[in-house]
C-alpha cells in the first residue's frame, strides 16, 4: 500500500518534534523533510509531489495561508498555529483542519481520519463549487458543515444558529456575513431574523414557509422577493 507522504513547516522546532511524534505513530505516513523556513519549503514542494503538509501560519517571508495560495499541486494542508484569527480565512482555502497549539494526540487523530475520508472522494467532488462546506468553530474544534445539509439559519443576536436536520451549530457571526458567503448557492433572506436555502422550500404561504419539518415565517418586507422567485419556478 502506498504510503502518504507529508512534510512539516514551521519555525519552531519544538513545534515540529511534537508532530514528527504524532505523525511517526501512523506508519501509513511517511514524513520526507520538515522545514523552519517556509521559502524552502515552498522551493521543494514546487519540484516534488507531497500528499499532505502541516503548517504554521504565522512565519516570516510566506506565511502559511499565502503558501496555500501559491502552492500549484493537489497537496492538501493542515493549519497549526497558537492564533484563531487565521481560522476563517484557512477554511476558505479548503485545507483539511485548523489545529490549535498544543495540539493533542487526540485531536491530532481528528485530522488524520479527516484526510483519509478525503483523499477516498474522487479530486472532482472536493471542489467547494460542486460540494460547498464551510467551518463553524465550537470552543476549540473546528465543525464541518456541508451547505447541502442546511436547511435554515436563525439570527440570536451575536450568534447565528445553523440548522442541519436535528443537529445545529452556533456560529459566531451575523447573518448578514452568511448571507453574502451564502447567496451564490441560492439561500436568501426571508425575514429579518431567518435565511433559507431556496431549493428545500417544499411548501410556502404569505406567511411561511415549509423546509422539512420547519416551519419559517416570512417578513413583509421580504415576501414579494420571495414570492417573485417561487413563482419563476413553478409549473
Amino acid at each position: 500500500m502506498k504510503k502518504q507522504t507529508t512534510i512539516i513547516i514551521d519555525d519552531e522546532p519544538l513545534a515540529i518534534d511534537v508532530l514528527v511524534n504524532y505523525i511517526n505513530r501512523f506508519p501509513e505516513f511517511e514524513i520526507l523533510k520538515t522545514f523552519t523556513s517556509s521559502i524552502a519549503a515552498f522551493k521543494y514542494l514546487n519540484d516534488n509531489p507531497v500528499d499532505l503538509v502541516f503548517t504554521d501560519i504565522a512565519m516570516p517571508q510566506i506565511s502559511g495561508t499565502e503558501l496555500v495560495k501559491l502552492a500549484k499541486t493537489k497537496t492538501q494542508f493542515v493549519m497549526v498555529t497558537s492564533y484563531t484569527d487565521y481560522a476563517i480565512e484557512s477554511f476558505e482555502l479548503n485545507v483539511i483542519d485548523y489545529l490549535l497549539k498544543p495540539v493533542s494526540f487526540e485531536r491530532f487523530i481528528t485530522t488524520i481520519d479527516r484526510f483519509k475520508q478525503n483523499i477516498l472522494i474522487p479530486q472532482s467532488k472536493k471542489d467547494f463549487t460542486i460540494n460547498p462546506s464551510f467551518y463553524i468553530k465550537e470552543g476549540d474544534e473546528f465543525i464541518k458543515v456541508m451547505v447541502d445539509d442546511i436547511d435554515y439559519i436563525e439570527g440570536m443576536k451575536d450568534y447565528a444558529k445553523i440548522v442541519c436536520g436535528k443537529n445545529y451549530y452556533l456560529a459566531l457571526k451575523t447573518l448578514k456575513s452568511i448571507e453574502e458567503k451564502l447567496k451564490s448557492f441560492n439561500f436568501v433572506r426571508i425575514h429579518k431574523s431567518y435565511i433559507i436555502p431556496l431549493k428545500k422550500v417544499s411548501q410556502y404561504n404569505n406567511s411561511c414557509v415549509l423546509i422539512n419539518s420547519f416551519e419559517i415565517p416570512v417578513g413583509s418586507s421580504y415576501r414579494n422577493n420571495l414570492k417573485k422567485y417561487l413563482e419563476d419556478n413553478k409549473l
